[in-house]
């Protein structure tokens, strides 16, 4: 799928959420200006606002406020990367080096906490209801992310574990972002559930995909092969392994995991030790199935996502939410 299409077809709705993002953005000092050029410039698909911004036209006519609903998911999103790079010392997102990379730590951190401000200062011109799918997709962020950081010092993450973590760090935004649009437009009550339905399906489809790269190295994903070993997270393809091995090995790998001390979140690079453990992890989920098993269970969610919209009526907008939805279980990136 070519999201870049989908962007020009979306025509004056995108010209006006870019206007609404850069105007938002716009302040007189040099070095906030220049950081925030360089985060613009490189931003990637910009999924969020696209879905946004879909979201509104497939269930309404799209209107100013959907340009702040889209602008704000996007300025969140950013927020938390920005955030991220930091926690996870992370010097190139999307194969291009990062604020934290270019500007330094602090700036990372500072440039975060701007466009969250800046994101806030945009829903003063909303409705309550818009506010508050902003405001919990925040705090879900938040405790995903800091759930994730318990279970890796754990390490007994579980299936369950796993849902619960990337629906509040992934699913979440992807929620806020749709169902903040069909809000603005006043969609009935059927399809706001449709909406919110269909984003969960699609935020865990994507995550699972992100989650499968890290065992792929040799997809040009822009993420680095072995990041989530390293941060002691457990994610889908290796619980999918677990589950297709005996207990023995599926304890036996968690142990070799627990070896694993100088992680990211530590700023301290890998040791040769570590890296073979990460190579046999890695060896373990080739070996039982893993990437195939936590693929197979993507595409489910993939399903679910496109059997959500059923309840719409038929149009252009729609075909592309069905259509991205069958595309986050295929991307390479």
């Amino acid at each position: 799928m070519d999201i870049k299409e989908v962007k020009i077809e979306l025509g004056k709705d995108w010209s006006g959420y870019q206007d609404v993002l850069v105007s938002a953005l716009n302040n007189k000092n040099a070095f906030v200006s220049k950081i925030n050029k360089y985060l613009i410039d490189n931003a990637g698909k910009q999924l969020r606002p696209v879905l946004s911004l879909l979201a509104a036209r497939a269930c309404g006519q799209a209107n100013e406020l959907n340009y702040y609903c889209a602008a704000v998911a996007e300025m969140i999103h950013t927020a938390t990367l920005l955030h991220d790079d930091v926690a996870d010392n992370g010097d190139l997102r999307r194969g291009v080096p990062t604020v934290k990379a270019v500007f330094g730590q602090a700036a990372s951190v500072l440039a975060g906490d701007y466009w969250l401000a800046k994101a806030l200062d945009l829903l003063t011109a909303c409705n309550p209801q818009i506010l508050g799918c902003y405001t919990t997709a925040v705090q879900e962020l938040a405790e995903g992310e800091l759930i994730q950081m318990e279970k890796s010092e754990l390490l007994d993450t579980t299936e369950d574990d796993y849902y619960t973590i990337i629906a509040k760090k992934t699913a979440s935004l992807f929620i806020a972002a749709t169902k903040s649009a069909v809000l603005a437009v006043e969609a009935p009550e059927n399809y706001i559930k449709a909406i919110v339905d269909y984003s969960y399906e699609l935020g865990v489809a994507f995550q699972i995909r992100d989650d499968i790269f890290d065992y792929t190295p040799s997809m040009d994903t822009g993420k680095a092969g072995g990041a989530d070993i390293k941060e002691r997270k457990i994610t889908l393809p290796l619980l999918c392994a677990m589950k297709n091995s005996t207990q023995k090995e599926a304890d036996g790998i968690r142990k070799m995991i627990a070896q694993i001390e100088n992680t990211f979140t530590k700023g301290n690079e890998t040791t040769d030790s570590e890296q073979q453990i990460i190579e046999q992890v890695n060896d373990f989920v080739q070996k039982y199935n893993g990437i195939a098993s936590a693929q197979k269970m993507l595409e489910q969610h993939s399903r679910r996502a496109v059997e959500a919209l059923s309840v719409l009526p038929d149009s252009k907008e729609k075909s592309r939410l069905v259509e991205l939805a069958e595309f986050v279980g295929t991307r390479n990136r």
